[in-house]
């Protein structure tokens, strides 16, 4: 049976000599390892592993969860294998029969390379031993592969293994499970069957958050009823369409997608409280943070991923590492897009690779919106713009004009927008929020816009920097986070707008809520001077001129059962 052990304590860390000298000492540490990538030194990790009796002749891999740069994988001095700096984890084989007390010198030479969020990160190793006879841990990313095609009523499915010196008594065995613990299939095959498949009469669909469904794939490997190797994959059945009504379908079922950029992963459960807050649909992001597995989140939260790949300037290597992510990950319902920003070449790369290991997977090309109209792939079905934050007086005139020649010259091509967040560190609140309204206003009800997203979740840095809609705190900072969810979700809430100091030194003052409900009424210290709300744009409401009296003044507004209330020091 397979056998998983964490290997991530005492590792040694030596700093390749510089004429420089080093940026740190050798040291010991513990994994996951995580370090600055502009001052972090080409270097050496080593551990020792001394097999007991129970690993004596089997065979025994190493997993790698993430490593940020070019490494180089040891057995004492003999090479084992190197592997490429990605955001997915990686397996390499140590040995096909380790030997009982024998120490074994594991090495690992890396090149550091900066991840989107400027860290270099060594997360993790586990070792992984087998029988003689197992799953090969090398391909089809986590052993097993599961494709299938969906008709009227029907599911057909295929799954696809394959076995390291399979024994001719050998049998593989098949259970699939639906969410209730249930068995849908059962079947038992040779090892050497290329793959095996079954129908599935009125299957349950992942239907996003109507009903994230997923199935669990069991299958295990006998040797005289004796079980030498097991794996588990769950996955899920649905179909993705771009109708020619300038709608994204998913299921057959029209699908506004509204969603996020997440860029710093060191928070991700609380995070995703946030997107259920928000009640999105979609996530886009660069980064699989290594101790929590993205995709079954999203998975599990109904949450469509689209995978940002950034171009590094070698063609080669990119795709091999799309390949990698591919083979582990495209089980998973959830992803449902690739995203880059190449050049013709680099785009038809793209798409022949996802055709040929992730054929239900889009390729989505990423263009600025100011230069898109020159440069589209006739074969991108589906173009992200992003769109510049700029706050001349004319900027959106600008914008708007650049999105109508877009339409006007690719008539069916589909459209995500994407807001890029702001550089300056100085705008202040109001102006982060109304760019958000301006750009939902102008976008989201336009032909062929399939997709919005509502800019970075957080960017992960201090809460004064007024970038992303929550802070580094996971606390919402900005407005425009409470007008997204008055957008997007379908439940209820009101958010009182935090006044400026400025405006709490007037006697009379502006209430402004951001709320999905209507009919609003408003208490002032809990009286109510009849003031009816202003509607400014859909989800902005205001009630005008409110007077205030000295010391706190107590604002409740509600609208049914939906309460907010917040104190306003007048001073």
């Amino acid at each position: 049976m397979r056998n998983i052990t964490e290997l991530n304590k005492n590792w040694l860390y030596v700093a390749k000599e510089t004429e420089d000298g080093k940026a740190f000492s050798d040291t010991i540490t513990n994994l996951p390892f995580f370090h600055s990538a502009d001052t972090m030194q080409e270097g050496t990790f080593s551990t020792k592993w001394i097999p007991s009796e129970a690993d004596d002749g089997k065979t025994v891999y190493l997993e790698f969860s993430q490593i940020s740069g070019e490494a180089e994988i040891y057995c004492g001095d003999t090479l084992l294998g190197t592997h490429t700096g990605s955001v997915c984890s990686f397996r390499q084989l140590l040995a096909l029969e380790v030997h009982m007390g024998e120490e074994y010198e594991i090495k690992v030479k890396v090149i550091p390379k900066a991840r989107p969020d400027g860290m270099f990160v060594f997360a993790g190793v586990s070792l992984i031993t087998v029988d003689s006879s197992h799953f090969n841990m090398l391909s089809l990313g986590k052993g097993i592969f599961v494709d299938y095609e969906l008709k009227e009523n029907e599911a057909v499915i295929k799954i696809e293994t394959e076995i390291v010196r399979p024994n001719n008594y050998d049998v593989v065995s098949y259970t699939v499970t639906d969410m209730k613990g249930d068995t849908v299939f059962t079947k038992t095959c040779k090892p050497t069957s290329p793959c095996t498949e079954f129908s599935l009469t009125v299957p349950e669909l992942w239907d996003g958050q109507s009903g994230a469904y997923i199935y669990t794939l069991n299958a295990k490997l006998l040797r005289d009823s004796q079980c030498l190797d097991e794996i588990n994959t769950d996955f899920g059945l649905r179909n993705i369409a771009l109708n020619s009504d300038g709608f994204l379908y998913l299921n057959g079922f029209r699908l506004p997608l509204n969603g996020v950029s997440l860029t710093d992963c060191s928070a991700v459960k609380s995070d995703s409280v946030h997107l259920k807050e928000l009640d999105g649909n979609i996530l886009l992001s660069s980064l699989l943070p290594s101790k929590t597995n993205l995709l079954s989140l999203c998975d599990k939260e109904g949450l469509l991923f689209w995978y940002s790949l950034e171009p590094s300037g070698n063609t080669e290597n990119d795709m091999a590492q799309l390949k990698e992510f591919l083979l582990l990950y495209r089980n998973h319902p959830s992803l449902a897009a690739v995203v880059s920003e190449g050049d013709d070449d680099y785009f038809r790369n793209l798409l022949s690779v996802l055709k040929e290991y992730a054929p239900k997977v889009q390729a989505v090309i990423k263009r600025n919106i100011e230069t898109a109209c020159e440069n589209i792939p006739e074969a991108a079905s589906i173009v992200m713009l992003s769109i510049p934050y700029k706050t001349e007086p004319d900027a959106f005139i600008t914008i708007s004009g650049r999105f109508s020649e877009l339409q006007e010259k690719y008539p069916e091509k589909f459209f995500a927008i994407f807001p890029e967040n702001p550089l300056k560190t100085d705008i202040t609140l109001e102006e982060h929020n109304e760019w958000h309204i301006r750009l939902w206003n102008a976008f989201y009800r336009q032909k062929n816009v399939i997709a919005f997203f509502g800019g970075l979740l957080t960017d992960g840095k201090s809460v004064n920097s007024k970038r992303g809609l929550i802070s580094s705190d996971r606390a919402a900072i900005s407005d425009a986070f409470w007008f997204y969810r008055s957008q997007f979700s379908s439940k209820g809430f009101i958010k009182i707008c935090e006044p400026t100091q400025d405006e709490t030194d007037e006697k009379f003052i502006d209430i402004k809520c951001i709320t999905n409900c209507t009919n609003l009424r408003i208490l002032i210290n809990g009286r109510d001077k009849n003031h009816k709300a202003e509607k400014i744009t859909d989800g902005v409401y205001v009630f005008r001129q409110i007077k205030l009296k000295r010391d706190v003044n107590l604002i409740e507004v509600s609208a049914g059962d939906e309460c907010d209330s917040a104190e306003i020091i007048r001073y």
